[in-house]
């Protein structure tokens, strides 16, 4: 790692300071669900994913791109809001549904979280399915590491504060880097309860909510290690997510 580098985390997407993120890398983390089903859908086959805030701006976004070429996908309240294609489960995300297609995305936190982490010099995303590329990829900068939750309506959540606590773990080296407080946190809260990952995401705020929509399944599919080796990118003109990276199948998950 280089030496003197700053690696923050922001907990919610409003502690951001959104002028500071111009020296540095962004990384976004909604494990439940966006980030999570954003790299099930480029590992799937999309060409691309299109963030939107609003429902109705995903609905004309869609609407104007080719037809039988794009996916209209998201949810708000935990559900596909009418008219969509898909929800915001990652298995549904399969190459049958989405080779050669442009995903048209919108969530309630997960893309306000990476809306607001545009200024950014390069915007990587991060689940724990791909926590080991992401790994390889900030091991090889050289700039600032400003690791960004989308929390839950406003709130803290634990399973996007375990995954910023797992990269911290993985890239801290207290001699050369230098952490903000919500770094210190996250890594306290991995140490405490990244031994059990996944029932840690089924007593989380996410969780919770997702276990009562009957989305059991999307919890056991987020908790999953290194499921791919890709680190999707954000583009711009025009916005969009595209694979950026394909990582060496080399794990850095913490041995417990």
């Amino acid at each position: 790692m280089p030496a003197d580098r700053d690696l923050h985390v922001y907990l919610l997407p409003q502690l951001v300071p959104v002028e500071r993120l111009r020296d540095g890398v962004a990384v976004v983390i909604d494990v439940l669900r966006a980030t999570t089903t954003i790299i099930h859908a480029l590992a799937a086959g999309c060409v691309a994913v299109r963030p939107c805030a609003e429902v109705e701006e995903a609905r004309t976004l869609a609407n104007g791109l080719p037809a039988g070429k794009v996916l209209l996908g998201g949810e708000r309240r935990g559900v596909a809001p009418p008219g969509f294609d898909l929800g915001n489960s990652p298995r549904k995300y399969t190459p049958r549904v989405c080779r050669d297609m442009t995903l048209v995305f919108t969530t309630t936190n997960g893309t306000r979280a990476l809306l607001r982490a545009a200024s950014a010099q390069r915007i990587l995303i991060a689940a724990f399915v791909n926590y080991s590329a992401v790994c390889e990829l900030l091991r090889q900068e050289k700039r600032p590491v400003y690791i960004i939750c989308a929390g839950t309506d406003g709130e803290v959540t634990l399973e996007d504060t375990l995954l910023a606590g797992a990269l911290v773990e993985n890239l801290a080296d207290p001699a050369r880097i230098r952490l903000n407080d919500g770094a210190r946190i996250a890594w306290d809260c991995f140490e405490t309860h990244g031994r059990c990952l996944r029932g840690a995401l089924e007593l989380s705020l996410g969780g919770a909510n997702l276990k009562q929509l009957g989305y059991d399944e999307d919890i056991r599919d987020s908790a999953q290690v290194d499921t791919f080796h890709l680190v999707p990118e954000v583009r711009f003109d025009p916005l969009r997510i595209e694979v950026g990276t394909v990582g060496i199948a080399t794990s850095y998950w913490p041995k417990k």
